[in-house]
């Protein structure tokens, strides 16, 4: 009995050996190894009112597991996605999750959160505004012109949107002499003259078709500044003024004798506590060339008493 016990010690403790055995040769064959990976983030359950702006176009991640696992491990197994389900309009700190292989254990993650911005999707028509674009022949003008379209549709950002004061169309026009045809660019602009970029335009371009005339007559006028709305009451009105305070008209006699001034656009002024200016495109007045076409329009306030 006594050697009969002693043979099944010796087999268990074979067993036993045998197993660490196992385990250190396939710790040996296979053993623990890293791997980095660039993977694409992607936005999950957004409601379709909704678009995102700066969310993050990959992470980095550093896996490690055998080495049988993580030499057959890509990009492509790697998950990595942020969840808006409850996305409201604004900036949101959100969480970057993943979802790595099994066998594998994350570590590291390059970025574990992104501040990213929600926009409510919006879609807005604008009519054109033609902007004619270097200097003429003295004796030359634009008689007529024709855009088609001679309206785009802007679709994007809500807030971006409202931004947006014109639609311009800039028309190469030096040394013109004789009537001509171009397709020119499309650019959205705020009040104040400032470029908006980042939303879609639909067409981003007209077709011009511009008519010249000759022998045309020339007159200096004032520039006319309007304004609406309310300033801050910490603030009152110093002074508002174009710059230049004078532009020149040039074009067919019957509609430059027939302009005493040019009056812009009336400029808000509501909630302003501030000094500002703004970039202002002179109206298009058929027959006529207005030069500069583009008035600053300078406002400073002091504070109220």
């Amino acid at each position: 009995m006594n050697k009969l016990g002693k043979k099944w010690q010796l087999k268990i403790i074979c067993l036993l050996l045998a197993i660490v055995l196992w385990f250190l040769i396939i710790n040996e064959q296979n053993p623990i190894s890293e791997g980095s990976y660039t993977v694409p983030v992607t936005v999950e359950n957004l409601d379709a009112q909704y678009i995102t702006s700066n969310v993050p176009k990959t992470v980095y991640v550093r896996l490690s597991g055998p080495r049988n696992t993580i030499i057959n491990v890509g990009p492509s197994d790697i998950r990595a996605y942020i969840d808006l389900s409850n996305a409201q309009e604004g900036e949101m700190e959100v969480p970057v999750r993943l979802e790595i292989p099994h066998g594998t254990e994350l570590k590291k993650q390059s970025m574990t959160s992104a501040k990213i911005t929600v926009d409510v999707y919006t879609v807005r028509e604008f009519i054109l505004t033609s902007r004619l674009a270097g200097k003429m022949d003295d004796t030359a003008f634009v008689s007529s012109l024709k855009m088609v379209p001679e309206k785009v549709v802007v679709s994007g950002a809500r807030r971006l949107i409202k931004q947006v004061s014109k639609a311009i169309v800039e028309i190469p026009v030096a040394g013109k002499s004789e009537d001509f045809s171009v397709m020119a660019p499309i650019h959205l602009e705020a009040a104040d003259g400032s470029r908006i970029d980042g939303l879609e335009m639909t067409p981003w371009q007209s077709s011009v078709k511009v008519m010249i005339g000759h022998n045309a007559v020339t007159k200096v006028v004032p520039v006319g500044v309007a304004t609406y709305g309310h300033l801050a009451s910490s603030v009152t009105l110093k002074s508002i003024k174009a710059d230049p305070e004078t532009v020149e008209i040039k074009g067919e006699a019957g509609a430059v004798n027939g302009l005493s001034r040019i009056d812009l656009m009336p400029i808000s002024l509501e909630g302003l506590d501030q000094d500002k200016e703004w970039k202002v495109t002179a109206p298009s007045i058929k027959g006529v060339i207005i030069d500069p076409d583009t008035i600053n329009v300078v406002m400073k306030v002091e504070k109220a008493e």
